[in-house]
């Protein structure tokens, strides 16, 4: 574990430079209403390499987890392409580092691996924006969003809204924030301990919510602070337990 921690702070470095690619862009604001699966609102935003999905609904299907998808009810938060490119960056740097080959696709890490994280995007039911209670990171006592299950049995997640402060001008260039007037962001938050459940939250916003095909909802993440997966060294340790399948 100490070694791995060692090469996991050589990946960060490796990972920061794979999302200043100039090719991608933010979420950016999506179309509310898509008339399709949410499979095929996924694909819709796959069709080219450098688009936002391309890699995610590869992965998907790889994982073999596409009925869910098309056929159930589910809020999914979407996990841009670079977040998984950043998540296969560390996987290499710990692959270079301990003189393994490294991987030259998604698809040398076994379904089992990739299912156990995808399904810690998903949840069940329809949940837009307003249906997930105020969160505030420094108040949890009083905003502290709620716990909901995902499709992963092991990986809860907390669910919540942050209602950021509206800023006004006032007198002599002065500025005037009033608390929680402000635009509201979806943040969800892995817990790595539950014998600490307020601490050392792993935190990521939501770039673009309330994304509706027709089975459900699509929260769109910000990859710019998220690797796949949240725990980074989880994933490389159960990519290692589970087997490499090199092309």
């Amino acid at each position: 574990m100490k070694k791995l921690l060692i090469y996991f702070t050589f990946a960060g470095l490796l990972i920061a430079a794979c999302n200043k690619e100039d090719y991608y862009q933010d979420s950016g604001i999506h179309d509310a209403v898509f008339n399709g699966d949410m499979m095929d609102y996924l694909d819709s935003k796959a069709k080219r390499p450098i688009d936002l999905f391309d890699t995610l609904v590869q992965v998907i299907r790889h994982a073999g987890m596409e009925d869910v998808f098309r056929n159930e009810q589910i809020t999914f938060f979407a996990v841009p392409d670079p977040s998984i490119n950043s998540t296969l960056a560390a996987l290499n740097v710990f692959l270079y580092s301990s003189g393994q080959d490294t991987v030259k696709s998604f698809r040398s890490v076994k379904p089992e691996v990739w299912r156990y994280f995808l399904s810690q995007y998903i949840i069940r039911g329809d949940y837009g924006l307003i249906d997930f209670p105020q969160v505030d990171t420094t108040k949890l006592q009083s905003f502290s969003g709620q716990l909901y299950q995902t499709y992963n049995v092991d990986e809860p997640l907390n669910v919540g809204v942050i209602y950021h402060n509206l800023q006004n001008d006032g007198p002599d260039n002065s500025i005037i924030e009033v608390p929680y007037k402000g635009p509201r962001q979806i943040m969800i938050s892995y817990i790595p301990d539950f014998a600490e459940p307020k601490r050392n939250w792993i935190n990521t916003l939501i770039a673009s919510s309330n994304i509706k095909p027709d089975n459900g909802r699509v929260h769109v993440i910000n990859y710019n602070r998220h690797t796949f997966g949240f725990n980074t060294i989880k994933f490389i340790l159960m990519a290692r337990e589970y087997g490499i399948d090199y092309e």
